[in-house]
């Protein structure tokens, strides 16, 4: 059936492709991580808690006035004296300096009343680094701007935001104008007239890509950055985010008017009938069909966004997918041979729960039993172990022409079927509203916005086609139905 565009499916293309991606036995490994000796570095988790102070001057005063108030710390440092060694400006950098020289720099920093108004929550932390001597010039207020700390923090967690890169090239350009970080002219005057001089296409990523190196024989002391964000979660609560807008809901068909495709489809399963002894291929496209319908109208009876939707979604893939693989083969011996399969199967489980003292709830003992003698006498019914056909799902969509419902529906659909961290991670965790709590995850009841019910429509389609195709004139579709109420 026809699908609305979605917008939200198109990519920036800001990432490594599949194909871009190496195959190390079952692993694909992008790129980086094929780099040697690489020690991931985190602008959030290690390096913004350094450069808080200058996220909070961008946060009050506004961009552009925040680069003035930068360049005149620049222009400081710059001509101080001991330049060299105010080349390092973070929070744990400052705290190591002489005490002198220490004070001199908190100071000028806070010689700005705006400034060190903006600057108070710094104090709000016990573990600040030469919090004793900020505190000597930062205001002592009653109720210090925890709303502006959250703001500059909230702007700053993404590694590549206008406000990160503004606090990265704070700190690059102190080590260039204290003169231990040396680079070529144009690209100095490039960090010095920055935003202004250059395209800053490629002036941002080099201010990002200087600020990340580190010397790897003097590794940076993470104290500070490990207690700033433990402080933030002690004394700061998590709340929700604000809802995101939920996606608009497409039309589709109603239970009724799947039942009355449903009773269409028993008319042509009466007609095409032929004898009534086993015909596993008439068995399996109706059977596959029927089951498809059924499978639609609960999910139209229940909530539309539930895990047990997307259950549901993966059960029709795979439905769609074999039976488009028996349709495309169409050899008598292998719809017997997946007939055969299902039937060892039903034997495999009555004879487990034949040995178990308590039976499940869910199904009926004996009519396993029935089933499993139906079409041959168990015990000359062999059992399979794998795959029906030896192989598996992805290949069989390969060899039916299927492989793009396969790569549409299935690897997600089947996080949710295994309960895997993707699934419950998508489900049953929100991420918290907090920025001090740096995007962590907290459990929330389910806010599932994505309907299942148009890709459930489109694989049962699939399957009404399929059934035309074996056993033609059955022209009736979910998009006609559809189309048909909406005339009316």
């Amino acid at each position: 059936m026809t699908k609305k565009k979605d917008k939200r499916n198109k990519s920036n293309k800001g990432h490594t492709s599949l194909s871009g991606h190496f195959r190390d036995g079952s692993t694909l490994k992008p790129p980086f991580a094929r780099l040697p000796k690489m020690a991931p570095s985190s602008w959030m988790n290690d390096r913004l808690p350094e450069m808080v102070w200058a996220a909070l001057i961008i946060a009050h005063h506004g961009r552009d006035n925040a680069i003035a108030l930068f360049r005149r710390f620049l222009s400081f440092i710059g001509n101080h004296k001991c330049h060299k060694q105010l080349s390092d400006v973070t929070l744990t950098g400052i705290s190591n300096l002489p005490t002198d020289l220490r004070e001199e720099v908190i100071t000028h920093i806070c010689s700005i009343d705006s400034v060190s108004y903006c600057l108070s929550p710094l104090l709000l932390f016990h573990s600040l680094p030469s919090r004793d001597i900020w505190s000597k010039y930062l205001p002592k207020l009653d109720k210090p701007p925890v709303n502006l700390l959250m703001q500059a923090v909230g702007t700053t967690l993404f590694h590549q935001s206008q406000e990160a890169t503004d606090c990265r090239w704070v700190k690059v350009t102190a080590r260039v104008v204290a003169g231990v970080f040396h680079v070529p002219s144009d690209i100095a005057e490039q960090y010095l007239g920055y935003p202004e001089v250059g395209d800053q296409r490629s002036v941002r990523p080099s201010i990002r890509a200087s600020e990340m190196a580190e010397n790897p024989l003097n590794p940076p002391d993470r104290t500070w950055p490990k207690n700033f964000w433990a402080e933030c979660w002690e004394h700061t609560a998590c709340f929700e985010r604000e809802d995101e807008d939920t996606p608009e809901k497409q039309d589709v068909a109603t239970i009724e008017q799947i039942q009355k495709i449903g009773s269409e489809l028993w008319n042509h399963w009466e007609h095409t009938h032929t004898t009534t002894a086993i015909d596993a291929k008439h068995d399996a496209v109706f059977g596959a069909a029927f089951y498809g319908l059924q499978l639609l109208v609960e999910l139209l009876i229940m909530n539309r966004t539930t895990i047990a939707g997307r259950l549901i979604l993966r059960t029709l893939l795979e439905t769609n997918i074999t039976l488009s693989y028996l349709c495309h083969k169409d050899d008598l011996k292998l719809w017997e041979q997946w007939r055969q399969y299902g039937a060892g199967q039903v034997k495999l489980t009555w004879l487990k729960l034949d040995e178990v003292e308590t039976k499940p709830a869910y199904i009926s003992f004996e009519n396993l039993e029935n089933l499993a003698n139906e079409d041959i006498w168990q015990e000359m019914l062999n059992i399979e172990i794998g795959h029906w056909n030896k192989t598996d799902l992805r290949k069989l969509s390969v060899e039916a022409n299927k492989k793009d419902l396969y790569d549409k529906f299935y690897p997600w659909t089947s996080g949710y079927v295994h309960g895997s961290w993707g699934a419950i991670r998508a489900t049953v965790f929100e991420t918290c509203g907090n920025p001090l709590h740096r995007l962590h995850r907290h459990p929330s009841s389910p806010k599932m916005y994505d309907d299942v019910i148009p890709d459930a429509c489109e694989l049962v389609e699939d399957l009404l086609a399929l059934v035309d195709k074996m056993y033609p004139d059955f022209p009736y579709r979910i998009s006609n139905v559809i189309e048909d109420s909406t005339s009316e």
